[in-house]
């Protein structure tokens, strides 16, 4: 846990996937927020999610985690960028988003923490439905 701001710690960011409505193929949206100590929860990312042509009877959660993973974090580089910036350019932009809502961190302190990813109940039920 970081305590930087007392009124404001941060304990770690907490992805929700959800299957979109009435989709019988994998499409999911993701919504990535930073979870304070006290148990409340800041929206940082709302435009994240993935639809591909697989049904969901063959989807596997270790998969689905996975891939929240990599939908919420820094994406590929701009062209004629490097990796390297593209990751710096992802945390700034979180550090910012971040400091918008009253939560000041450095860009390590913000790598530092926990990110689990939690299921909604339509993808649980999805995951565990018939087929799995």
């Amino acid at each position: 846990m970081i305590r930087e701001d007392p009124m404001r710690t941060l304990e770690k960011f907490l992805s929700l996937a959800e299957a979109e409505p009435n989709s019988e193929q994998v499409s999911v949206y993701v919504l990535l927020k930073a979870q304070l100590e006290n148990g409340q929860c800041i929206l940082v990312l709302d435009d994240r999610g993935w639809s591909t042509s697989e049904n969901w009877s063959r989807a596997e959660p270790a998969a689905i985690r996975e891939t929240t993973l990599t939908v919420v974090g820094p994406g590929e580089p701009a062209p004629g960028a490097s990796r390297a910036q593209a990751f710096r350019d992802y945390w700034k932009c979180i550090r910012s988003l971040l400091a918008a809502q009253g939560i000041h961190l450095s860009i390590e302190k913000l790598m530092a923490l926990e990110h689990e990813v939690r299921f909604g109940p339509r993808l649980q039920r999805l995951l565990t439905g018939p087929g799995h």
